[in-house]
């Protein structure tokens, strides 16, 4: 296999002073007839919609491959390797539509959710990923993001809060399209404004940023300021899952992200996820993703042409 070079700088694009991101949010739009499209394996700090205004195009999120069609949304949460393929000779056009999670700031329980909560419970809840909108709400949300990317375009003057309330307005449709799926359990907890749930928050924070770091169900309880049965509780009833399941997801999806490179060895990879062994992080991989790392990287590097 001939070397290639690690993921783009996207992965870093709020960061980098490069970007559109430092807005806190960027529209764009990809238009095809004969020639096609395809952007590699990426991931990136930010959140992203992705709108299939006409034709189809081929998204995979992680290991999930499925076919969009006119009319559907797609959310790419924060950190999620994806890409998108549309085939040669298929007229399309899809919007993509970025901000930073700092953009909800003011609103730290849609935030939450966005940045944390659903992009875990989604492949255990039943809740997609890919929306398609009813019959009547289609000509109002396509409306929607043409302003938007209208008003991102021309740059007019107060151009930042046309572009963010459209962004509000579009959230809140996702947002209530999948709430419209959880249990009443599950709203009953999202809805505790309490000093649980803001030191819940810092901890999920803190655990997305020190992958690497080993955090025992004790520790993170105190963290919380519970006990360890208390913590427990709370944290099954939230996330509907144990937490040292939740700190497996995570290691995981930070794999996902580093298998994109081709000159890291598993070994190194083992390492900068926090496992001591590769043996037992190739098993968990494994047992999540349904694939081993070394396949799971092949497909990534065939989607984008390098392999």
């Amino acid at each position: 296999m001939s070397q290639i070079p690690p993921p783009y700088f996207e992965q870093n694009k709020n960061q980098s002073g490069q970007s559109d991101i430092d807005r806190l949010f960027y529209v764009g739009v990809q238009t095809t007839v004969d020639e096609g499209y395809q952007i590699g394996s990426h991931w990136h700090f930010h959140m992203e919609i992705i709108y299939i205004a006409s034709g189809n195009a081929t998204i995979t999120v992680g290991s999930d491959r499925f076919e969009a069609a006119e009319g559907t949304f797609i959310l790419i949460h924060p950190c999620e390797v994806h890409n998108v393929s549309i085939a040669p000779y298929q007229a399309s056009r899809h919007y993509v539509i970025g901000f930073d999670p700092e953009l909800l700031r003011p609103m730290p329980q849609l935030a939450f959710e966005l940045q944390y909560y659903l992009p875990y419970i989604t492949p255990l809840a039943g809740l997609n990923k890919w929306i398609v909108p009813e019959v009547q709400d289609k000509p109002a949300l396509h409306d929607l993001v043409e302003d938007m990317y209208r008003e991102y375009k021309m740059k007019e003057f107060g151009f930042e809060l046309a572009v963010s309330a459209s962004i509000f307005k579009l959230i809140l449709w996702l947002l209530r399209d999948q709430r419209a799926l959880l249990s009443p359990d599950q709203l009953k907890v999202l809805g505790e404004e309490t000093l649980n749930m803001s030191a819940f928050r810092q901890l999920l924070a803190s655990i997305n940023d020190n992958v690497h770091q080993t955090i025992s169900a004790e520790e993170a309880a105190m963290q919380c300021m519970m006990s360890y049965s208390q913590f427990a509780r709370f944290f099954k009833s939230v996330m509907h899952t144990s937490f040292t399941q939740y700190v497996m997801f995570i290691k995981i999806r930070r794999a996902e992200q580093l298998l994109l490179d081709p000159l890291k060895s598993i070994t190194q990879i083992t390492l900068e996820t926090g496992f001591n062994h590769s043996s037992y992080f190739i098993k968990q991989f494994k047992r999540l993703k349904g694939i081993s790392p070394k396949r799971y990287r092949k497909e990534q590097l065939l989607m984008q042409g390098k392999a």
